[in-house]
């Protein structure tokens, strides 16, 4: 009996000694209690939201704008922007090897394409890869003629058909060592080419878009992937800017010309100082133009280039009459990517878009503003 009360009194101080120490401690173990928690809540909500909420910001940093798409069931169409149904979006693209030379005007077709690609090649002559929408119904393109290997890795950039006749041997070396290349070349025998009597050779070879369907069926070529640019609507209530005169001075002959059209909200093409049109006496208008400065070399005794399409280098970019310093950059296989100097993407107007690659210092283009 002794024994069990002895127990019990020590139990009941025990008791009342941690009581007391509650009592006067507990503003410091409410506390503890309350960082527990909130540490508690703290680590629960970063296992759930956390990474989430890194990944958010991260692609907000990097996403393209917000499309403004209308929801009526049509889609920009890769090449262009122009909006149509999304069976049309994203079709095999048609790039073809079109000179430019004095005896090859005027040119056939030049004036539908969707983009084209103008360059020098030997002497200071300049030749356009001109890019056509599936969906485009050219009766005639050309003069066709040779590749050169800047051409071909537009062309493989695209996933494009790449009409040609033969090529410089770097540019044959170059296609032949690619896969799953869409290589379409008349000297090769390739039969959806005609030559015409009313040209002198070699500036008589033509294709057309009905053939160039035809090839796409005949060896069951599919559509390939490339990124698209970024495309959005004029805005009427912006008035145009005052950039009404753009020069790219390739030599001679090839001088090209961009005046702004402010009825059409594009710019008006010379070549050589004349209105520059197509063989059927259409204008040749851009949409865009898009000028990239980039390394250029002569190589040999030919004259032959290599100029420079990957990496990253500076450019302008011409539309409604205002003109925006850009950065332009690729890597092999990719299409260009397109930035403003602060990294944002640039958005282009819907419809056709001409390149013109320059090299500075000489080819740095000129622009004049009329206020």
């Amino acid at each position: 009996m002794i024994k069990r009360q002895e127990g019990s009194k020590n139990n009941k101080e025990i008791v009342l000694l941690v009581a007391t120490w509650v009592k006067r401690h507990w503003p410091y173990l409410a506390g503890g209690a309350f960082l527990i928690l909130a540490l508690s809540v703290g680590f629960l909500a970063y296992a759930l939201y956390g990474n989430d909420g890194d990944k958010s910001q991260t692609n907000t940093a990097m996403a393209a704008p917000t499309s403004t798409e209308p929801n009526d069931g049509l889609v920009a169409r890769w090449l262009d922007g122009i909006r149509v149904p999304e069976s049309e979006s994203r079709l095999l693209p048609r790039a073809v090897m079109i000179e430019n030379q004095v005896h090859a005007r005027p040119l056939a077709g030049i004036a539908e394409a969707s983009l084209v690609f103008e360059a020098s090649v030997e002497g200071g002559i300049t030749r356009l890869m001109a890019v056509f929408n599936a969906s485009t119904t050219a009766e005639e393109i050309g003069p066709v003629r040779s590749a050169r290997p800047y051409y071909v890795e537009w062309a493989q950039s695209l996933d494009a058909i790449y009409a040609h006749v033969g090529g410089s041997p770097e540019a044959l070396n170059r296609i032949g060592g690619l896969t799953n290349f869409r290589n379409l070349d008349e000297m090769a025998g390739e039969r959806y080419f005609w030559r015409s009597k009313y040209r002198a050779a070699p500036h008589n070879v033509f294709t057309s878009s009905e053939n160039l369907n035809k090839v796409e069926a005949d060896k069951e070529w599919e559509p390939g992937i490339f990124t698209p640019w970024i495309f959005t609507d004029e805005d009427k209530d912006i008035p145009p800017g005052n950039i009404k005169d753009v020069t790219i001075p390739f030599d001679g002959s090839y001088k090209v010309k961009w005046v702004y059209d402010q009825e059409s909200n594009s710019y008006e093409r010379y070549l050589a100082g004349s209105r520059d049109k197509d063989k059927k006496g259409t204008p040749i208008n851009a949409k865009n133009i898009l000028v990239l400065s980039t390394d250029q070399k002569v190589l040999d005794d030919k004259g032959r280039l290599y100029i420079r399409t990957t990496g990253e280098g500076k450019g302008w970019y011409f539309a409604g009459a205002e003109v925006k310093e850009i950065v332009w950059s690729r890597t092999a296989g990719d299409f260009y990517k397109i930035n403003t100097p602060d990294g944002r993407d640039v958005a282009f107007l819907r419809g056709n878009t001409w390149i013109e690659i320059a090299s500075l210092p000489k080819y740095e283009p000129k622009f004049k503003s009329e206020e």
